[in-house]
């Protein structure tokens, strides 16, 4: 320990045993060696004292040093502290797979109307854009994972047959500009034939986009694409 080679203890313990080695080797001072004797004791007792003193005094450094570090240690174990990235960067099948579901939720718009009436008698033109907007937007784009290329392919051709459909095979209602309904037969050149024809193709169709849509979700959630339902907040 540094108090034992560099402190005022040391330095009195050595000048001590020069002065024993000095008065054990010189004759002259033989006849006061009891005396001599006596003081290096007394000096001896000293420097043990002192030595004490710097022992305590390294001893409560250490401890002090020791509690600081602890405290530290807490400090950088405390959750929070250490900062975090408040957004993850997601990778590229995983935003495609979440704006699709975002822009064709189940719960509600397109899906869910074509769900409660399986004739497409009548849908919202509003509920239709997001239809459009995912053909037009997805039209070149592909999933890096086989398995969700497939199911976007198959979700795909079935919006996209939709759409085709809904543009030839519809119009807008003259009770109400906000929805598009299957042109009657007398809008035809085959008459009603055509219309029954229609609506079949049509209802077909509504099942191959809900079914579609349904199994791209599966897949999406078994590959870990996503969680939960839209929207996606994380």
């Amino acid at each position: 320990m540094d108090f034992l080679t560099n402190s005022p203890a040391a330095v009195t313990t050595a000048v001590l045993t020069v002065l024993g080695i000095v008065a054990f080797v010189i004759p002259g001072l033989h006849p006061a060696a009891w005396i001599i004797g006596l003081v290096l004791c007394l000096g001896v007792i000293a420097a043990l004292l002192m030595f004490h003193g710097e022992w305590r005094r390294s001893q409560h450094q250490i401890d002090a040093l020791r509690q600081q570090l602890s405290v530290e240690r807490g400090r950088m174990d405390t959750p929070g502290l250490t900062p975090v990235e408040n957004t993850v960067e997601l990778l590229p099948d995983e935003r495609r797979a979440r704006r699709i579901l975002e822009l064709i939720p189940d719960s509600s718009g397109l899906v869910q109307s074509l769900r409660l009436d399986a004739t497409f008698a009548t849908v919202a033109v509003d509920e239709l854009e997001p239809l459009y907007t995912f053909c037009a937007e997805f039209k070149k784009a592909s999933f890096d994972n086989p398995r969700s290329h497939t199911a976007f392919m198959n979700l795909y051709r079935a919006a996209e047959g939709l759409s085709i459909w809904v543009k030839q095979e519809t119009q807008i209602s003259p009770d109400d500009s906000g929805t598009r309904e299957i042109r009657p037969g007398d809008a035809r050149k085959n008459g009603w034939r055509g219309y029954t024809e229609a609506q079949g193709r049509g209802e077909r169709l509504s099942d191959d986009f809900v079914s579609s849509r349904w199994e791209f979700n599966q897949t999406a959630l078994e590959l870990g694409l996503v969680s939960g339902t839209p929207p996606f907040n994380d």
